[in-house]
């Protein structure tokens, strides 16, 4: 790399610290979520809604209902969620906050509020934690974290995730889940449902539209389709390449951090594009 490259690279990550400064300044809050008591090797497998996630469950049920699980967005619209009792939950999607739910979130609002049965964690972004009502259910505890996304410095990026102020920039769920399971304390995380292969699936039709399928673990119902379908009939080729972008780069941030922590994050998803976390089955993982 050249001095121009260098002295490019340097003010990038200054511009980028600056800006991230002024964010934990006017976004950030005050959130609950920190480390736990647990066994020091305590494992987390973290369920990503993504195709494999089917073939996961039918491989190594036995694995996900013996360890601790973490499931995200529309997970507890699916009936597998009922067999696997996930202990936490993340949603940081504002849509997921929406004053006017449409079918499927009013669903999932159900579901919290009235047939979770087992002792589990949400977590929320601390901003939106006073639009979040689950009308009481014992079994459900609501913790709030900052998913503000945060870039810069290495030194500085460490001190702001350290201090829960926020995540490497937030393109998917999987990115503060990621940083949830650090900070509940975990040294070893498992990653399933992670595929993230959409690159697969973009094209452009003859409208110039862009098309990209977002497949997951379950069916999709009409109304989630015609969602997915709007959000991308608004954008443009370069931007839904730059937010893959975006995502892949977040995770080689959470690597760095993990790093720096002790902890270590395995991708047990097949055919997964993310490159940043060594591959790990989880056959590895003990069952009982």
């Amino acid at each position: 790399m050249s001095k121009v490259d260098d002295i490019s690279t340097a003010f990038e990550a200054l511009g980028n610290t600056l800006k991230s400064v002024a964010k934990v300044l006017l976004q950030s809050r005050r959130c609950d979520v920190g480390a736990e008591a647990r066994p020091e090797n305590d494992s987390i497998i973290i369920m990503g809604n993504g195709p494999s996630l089917s073939d996961t469950i039918a491989t190594y049920g036995d694995v996900l209902r013996t360890h601790t699980t973490l499931a995200v967005n529309y997970a507890a619209n699916a009936e597998e969620f009922f067999d696997l009792k996930p202990r936490y939950y993340v949603m940081v999607d504002p849509a997921f906050f929406d004053p006017n739910p449409g079918e499927n979130l009013k669903r999932l609002r159900e579901t919290f509020a009235k047939r979770v049965d087992w002792p589990m964690t949400i977590f929320v972004p601390a901003v939106n934690r006073g639009s979040f009502d689950l009308q009481g259910n014992p079994n459900v505890t609501v913790r709030t974290i900052n998913s503000v996304g945060l870039e810069g410095f290495g030194w500085f990026e460490r001190m702001a995730y350290g201090r829960r102020w926020g995540t490497p920039r937030p393109r998917n769920v999987l990115i503060p889940s990621i940083m949830v399971a650090i900070w509940l304390g975990f040294k070893k995380i498992y990653l399933v449902g992670a595929d993230h292969s959409w690159m697969r699936t973009l094209e452009v039709n003859e409208q110039n539209e862009v098309v990209s399928v977002q497949p997951h673990f379950y069916k999709d119902n009409e109304s989630a389709r015609k969602w997915n379908a709007a959000i991308f009939k608004t954008v443009r080729l370069h931007e839904v390449v730059h937010s893959y972008y975006v995502a892949f780069k977040a995770y080689f941030s959470i690597k760095k951090f993990a790093d720096s922590k002790n902890v270590m994050i395995y991708n047990s998803t097949p055919g997964s594009f993310i490159d940043a976390f060594p591959r790990k089955s989880l056959a590895d993982l003990p069952v009982g």
